[in-house]
């Protein structure tokens, strides 16, 4: 037994050792580096915005709680998975991305250089496809009916102002 003490204890130190050496996936990258929770609230806000106009008679609070219900933050994470993914950006790409949108001078620099220019194309190409997917478009429409049809009921109940 105790030589199997002596063969284990190098072996196990060669696996932590290994597993200390491994890059984080692509999707450890976004969470740890792309501003997630605060891209989130922005949407939301802006939505509840928009569909304030729409239900004048709700607060900003109760539409947004509507919208995080039906429109969560899981959702746009794996939105993000997929967007940004090994398939469809290099770790260079994904790096330079990242730094653009940490850094506002360097994504001005960005924006005037040739690679910048093909960067911008490659994810506009990319979140146009995404937004013609019918897949897409149906779970979309799904989820902003879901929305609505909530809200419509949270005015009717409310009182007349």
């Amino acid at each position: 037994m105790p030589c199997l003490n002596k063969l284990l204890l190098p072996l196990l130190l060669a696996l932590a050792v290994t597993a200390c050496d491994q890059k984080p996936t692509r999707e450890e990258q976004i969470l740890a580096r792309l501003p997630l929770q605060e891209a989130y609230t922005h949407n939301i806000e802006r939505m509840a915005g928009l569909l304030g106009r729409t239900h004048p008679r709700l607060t900003q609070a109760s539409i947004e709680q509507v919208l995080r219900k039906h429109l969560t933050v899981e959702d746009q994470r794996q939105d993000l998975f997929r967007l940004y993914s090994e398939k469809n950006f290099s770790d260079a790409e994904f790096d330079t991305i990242v730094t653009a949108l940490q850094d506002p001078a360097k994504a001005r620099a960005l924006e005037d250089s040739e690679n910048g220019r093909r960067l911008s194309e490659k994810l506009t190409s990319l979140m146009r496809d995404t937004a013609g997917d019918p897949n897409v478009q149906a779970l979309a429409k799904q989820r902003m009916q879901q929305v609505e049809d909530e809200l419509r009921k949270l005015d009717n109940a409310s009182p007349a102002g």
